[in-house]
């Protein structure tokens, strides 16, 4: 029990032994070096106090000596000693003992002149330094002042106290005062600037890095006035953490009080993806990526595949253009601008990849040519559905494929199958086009209406009459009689009408007239049956187009006068007192009213019935997308509908579009773009003439009065 007991403590003195070993090997390994960095100042009288920094002061017993005579030592810490320049010391060197080591600190001075404080120590170009001591007065010359040896503009001056500004780029150093041939050094001045920050725009969370110099441990950044987190520090870069809430506007640098403003940093929202392309493909190939907000600045965008790093070749605000890498495998597209994360679609490395499809829309029975990669060039060894639907192929090639559009096309997906390889179209077929009702109508077509069944009824101004279009484009006279001129009403032809301006139905397809004769203006209806009969008579001769509210409002335009409202029973109300030409005119479900003014202007109003605010959209002649405010048209707007989603359609003549008006964000759109001409097919390849008016069905496809054309013409939008 005895040697038990006694290797038991054997065991624990040299497990107590090693321990002590680690310690001071630990100590050993922390030890800082004996040294001094700067001290201040190197001149002045007896009693002036002098500060010597550094580092390794506490290993003994301080001891400053002055050209052989001790100095008392007022305060000591590891890093900083303050001592007084003793009475009866001689100019020479200053010798600094720590107890085991010494080393000489510098050349002290008896003198006058003695530069005791600089206040602040550090700051930007511009700041105005105080600079403390004695002795800068001179009869023979004014006080000069350097900072890191460039000369400072003095701005103020007594015996005791000199103020002088900080020069561009002066760097950090000692500040020196020179007077007549005496010259005294102070403590050093810590120069600090921004000179630039790398991203310049991003949102909550994105890292920025600033350049500049004299960056301390002290730092506190904010963004637009939002105090932000400081990631990183060393003298020349700070990266910073754009915090929540933050804010358009300049970013500054507080350092001990000294703010340093820096360029400005914008704030945009996170990126959005809308298309890439292609879904699948091997390494080495490259992807596109469409949206907006993107950096133009190929490294501040970075995109992962499956959290594999891509390369960016290229970049726009729209568009990136990327490098497929390798070992991908299977996974999410992934972008970050400036640390602003979105998540794309999932793509597949294989061999086998669709790019584009030429057109991306049409109707069944067009040509369609598939680009990509991995194709095989035997046709049958291709297969190619569209929405599930397979379609015939034309012709193969490795990179194209030429297939038919099937009979009973349906918007969707495109795919391609070889053996047992499967490439997705990175953008849906849709079925999309325009097609020609008849093109056997007259030159004077002009207001137009659809019903539940898909016929659609079109006027003859200056022939007085109605027509009918089936869906399968047989046209036949609807109402009126042509070049019979009055106001009889009647069944079918049996009725007459004078010149029709406008056309509005209702939900059980009634048609509702504007017209105006040599008895002025009327508004009457037409029953499915082709009955007529008068709804209000006795109207100015100057009345135009009509439309209807979801409560059975009619609105017709009167040209000088604007807009009224006619109720149900006869009263007539007028809801916009200013101009208004006989074009058509819309009504959303919330009471929002929209009339052209002019005829002849890009322009048209929107008046919100129940707030009574007026606004202007557009200005010149132009086509520019955007809010309201910058949205452009072309020379004249012929029409104005709601379409079945209560956006607005706009008939924007003479640059051959239907642009759209999101009501809720206050945005247009461009929802069709064509070309003057005549041809059905996509809508990149149609052609149209100019725009009389506009209907719209319940599946939302589109129909154009077009006489130029003398065609009844019908966009099909999905």
């Amino acid at each position: 029990m005895q040697k038990l007991t006694t290797y038991l403590l054997a065991g624990l003195l040299l497990s107590l032994m090693g321990i002590i070993q680690a310690c001071k090997k630990d100590k050993v390994a922390t030890v800082v070096p004996f040294e001094v960095r700067s001290y201040y100042p190197n001149s002045g009288g007896a009693g002036t106090l002098v500060t010597i920094s550094g580092s390794g002061f506490l290993d003994g017993k301080a001891s400053v000596v002055f050209n052989g005579t001790d100095a008392e030592v007022l305060s000591n810490t590891d890093s900083v000693v303050v001592v007084r320049a003793p009475e009866k010391g001689q100019s020479g060197t200053i010798t600094f003992s720590n107890g085991t080591k010494s080393l000489t600190v510098g050349e002290y001075t008896y003198q006058k002149l003695s530069v005791q404080k600089v206040y602040p120590s550090n700051g930007p170009a511009g700041t105005q330094i105080r600079i403390s001591g004695a002795g800068f007065s001179s009869l023979k010359s004014p006080a000069e002042v350097l900072i890191n040896g460039k000369n400072a503009t003095v701005v103020s001056a007594s015996d005791t106290v000199l103020v002088a500004t900080v020069p561009d780029a002066v760097g950090s150093g000692p500040v020196t005062v020179k007077v007549d041939g005496m010259v005294s050094v102070g403590q050093p001045f810590q120069y600090q600037a921004v000179s630039g920050i790398k991203p310049v725009s991003g949102g909550k969370g994105t890292r920025v890095t600033i350049s500049g110099e004299g960056f301390t441990a002290n730092n506190v950044v904010d963004f637009n006035g939002t105090r932000a987190e400081v990631a990183e520090v060393s003298g020349n870069k700070l990266v910073v953490i754009a915090p929540e809430g933050v804010t358009s506007g300049p970013l500054a640098v507080n350092i001990n009080g000294q703010k340093i403003v820096g360029p400005a940093f914008t704030v945009v929202p996170p990126p959005v993806i809308r298309l890439v392309s292609p879904l699948s493909g091997p390494a080495g190939a490259e992807m596109t990526i469409d949206g907006k907000d993107f950096s133009t600045i190929a490294d501040e965008n970075v995109v992962t595949i499956n959290n594999i790093p891509a390369v960016v070749k290229a970049a726009t605000a729209v568009r990136l253009t990327v490098v497929l890498p390798i070992g991908m495998g299977k996974g999410p597209v992934m972008l970050s601008v400036n640390d602003q994360p979105v998540k794309g679609p999932e793509f597949t490395e294989q061999s086998l990849g669709i790019q584009k499809l030429e057109p991306s829309n049409g109707l069944a029975g067009i040509k369609v040519v598939i680009t990509g990669t991995g194709f095989s060039v035997n046709p049958a060894e291709n297969e190619v559905t569209f929405n599930g639907v397979v379609a015939q192929i034309l012709r193969a090639t490795e990179t194209t494929l030429e297939v038919m559009t099937p009979a009973n096309l349906t918007t969707g997906p495109v795919k391609v199958r070889r053996a047992t390889l499967v490439a997705e179209s990175p953008t849906t077929f849709n079925r999309a086009g325009m097609a020609t009702l008849s093109n056997q109508m007259g030159a004077f077509i002009g207001a137009i209406v659809v019903d539940n069944q898909g016929n659609v009824f079109v006027s003859n101004t200056r022939e007085n009459y109605i027509s009918k279009v089936t869906p399968a484009g047989d046209v036949s006279i609807f109402a009126g009689e042509p070049n019979a001129n009055g106001f009889v009403n009647g069944n079918g032809r049996n009725a007459r009408f004078g010149s029709i301006y406008g056309l509005t139905i209702d939900e059980v397809n009634n048609i509702y007239v504007s017209e105006v004769g040599a008895g002025g203006g009327t508004i009457r209806k037409v029953t499915p049956q082709g009955d007529v009969t008068t709804v209000k008579s006795g109207l100015p001769n100057d009345v135009g187009s009509i439309t209807r509210d979801k409560k059975g409002n009619l609105y017709y335009t009167q040209l000088y006068k604007g807009v009224f409202r006619l109720y149900p029973d006869g009263m007539l109300e007028n809801v916009f007192g200013r101009t208004a030409e006989d074009l058509r005119i819309a009504i959303s479900n919330n009471n929002d009213l929209f009339i052209v003014g002019d005829k002849y202007e890009p322009t048209f109003y929107w008046q919100q019935l129940n707030s009574a605010k007026l606004t202007w959209v557009g200005s010149s002649s132009g086509y520019q997308d955007g809010p309201v405010s910058s949205a452009l048209f072309g020379g004249t707007i012929s029409s104005l509908l709601m379409d079945n989603e209560q956006n607005l359609l706009i008939a924007d003549m003479h640059n051959y579009a239907l642009r759209k008006l999101d009501l809720s964000t206050g945005q247009v759109s461009t929802a069709v773009k064509l070309s003057r001409g005549y041809a059905d097919g996509s809508l990149d390849q149609a052609k149209m003439g100019f725009v009389a008016d506009i209907a719209i069905d319940k599946e939302g496809s589109i129909y154009i009065s077009d006489p130029n054309n003398r065609a009844i013409r019908k966009i099909v939008l999905k």
